[in-house]
């Protein structure tokens, strides 16, 4: 007897395949490559398919998808969101653009090179935010035709429960840091940079690199680094995946980390497959990767992103890893800084609202 999941893919699949263009919006932990097996095997065997993903680890759970269904095909070709520029002149039966919504600009102009010769296109995402669906329908011509949203897939079962926690914490204003050339508390200088870039908005200045200089600080922030080693010490026993803005804070919270720079892919490989109580990441892990079992995250640093938001907490909703209590525990730390709070309020636009609590 299938399972409600397996029977919610295959509707979404027969969905796409009445209209062989189109993007299905399904909640993060779904099965969209499971949805996507669904719709090949009622497709000619050997069709030509282009697959194009937004990082290499993403490509590895296809693969693996592929052999656990049994779906072999030799006419696969798979690029990144980056290298889809290559294969803009090419013909395919099939385009399949995963995590759609995390195209750039310039990638979503190779997109439309690429689907004006190529009709027959599926779009994959589970974190579509208003805007991004509003400009990906302008820019490609393509619409979401299916929408299976967090919050029944939650009621079915299919992912568990939620409570995101956000942890408020003032800047540090004790401990001097040197700025350049002036040395003051991470407090003070984020006051310095809001002033400027207040004087240079009343006089229409572009305030674009301030503002990434204010960012850095709140990434880089010695409050909200001691607040997450708190909850490390206090969930010492627990599996807990933290996410981190700056290499350097992952690297100072104690535990193991991985990123760009760490370069020792075995420590991420065995967490993911559930070796390990801690692991700290930064710009990986967000997608594509399901981590076994995990029922708690810590997001040290965010952006205004609702989608990049999503993807990180969605990390730990899987039903299938038996966590303890059927409900995923996410645990942001924010400054309470008003810049911060704007932030995490539209970042917050996919969850409910009577599931956040703000410590």
């Amino acid at each position: 007897m299938k399972s409600i999941r397996e029977k919610r893919q295959q509707e979404f699949a027969d969905i796409w395949l009445k209209e062989k263009h189109g993007i299905l919006n399904l909640c993060p932990r779904f099965g969209k490559i499971f949805t996507t097996i669904n719709i090949l095997e009622k497709m000619p065997n050997g069709i030509s398919i282009l697959i194009a993903y937004p990082d290499v680890k993403i490509k590895d759970s296809w693969e693996a998808d592929f052999e656990k269904r049994g779906y072999y095909n030799p006419n696969i070709t798979y690029t990144t969101h980056l290298s889809l520029k290559k294969h803009v002149d090419l013909g395919y039966d099939l385009i399949i653009i995963d995590e759609i919504h995390l195209l750039s600009d310039a990638q979503l102009d190779a997109a439309d090179e690429l689907i004006l010769g190529n009709p027959h296109v599926l779009g994959l995402t589970g974190t579509l935010s208003g805007a991004t669906e509003r400009e990906i329908e302008e820019r490609l011509d393509l619409h979401v035709i299916a929408h299976y949203p967090i919050e029944l897939a939650i009621q079915e079962g299919v992912i568990v429960d939620y409570e995101i926690n956000v942890i408020k914490v003032p800047l540090d204003n004790t401990v001097m840091v040197k700025y350049k050339t002036k040395t003051r508390t991470e407090k003070q200088q984020f006051d310095s940079y809001a002033w400027v870039i207040d004087q240079l908005e009343r006089q229409n200045r572009n305030t674009m690199f301030l503002r990434l200089a204010r960012m850095r600080i709140i990434q880089n922030s010695l409050s909200k680094l001691n607040a997450t080693k708190a909850l490390l010490k206090k969930y010492k026993d627990e599996r807990i995946l933290v996410f981190c803005g700056l290499t350097k804070i992952a690297d100072e919270l104690g535990i193991p980390s991985y990123h760009s720079k760490s370069g020792e892919k075995q420590i991420f490989d065995d967490f993911a497959e559930g070796k390990g109580n801690h692991l700290a990441v930064v710009k990986i892990g967000n997608t594509g990767v399901t981590y076994k079992p995990l029922n708690k995250v810590i997001i040290n640093y965010f952006d205004s992103n609702g989608e990049n938001l999503a993807q990180k907490i969605n990390r730990c909703m899987a039903m299938e890893y038996n966590t303890p209590d059927k409900k995923a525990h996410i645990y942001i730390i924010s400054s309470d800084e008003e810049v911060e709070a704007k932030w995490l309020k539209k970042a917050l636009e996919f969850f409910d609202n009577s599931k956040i609590k703000y410590i």
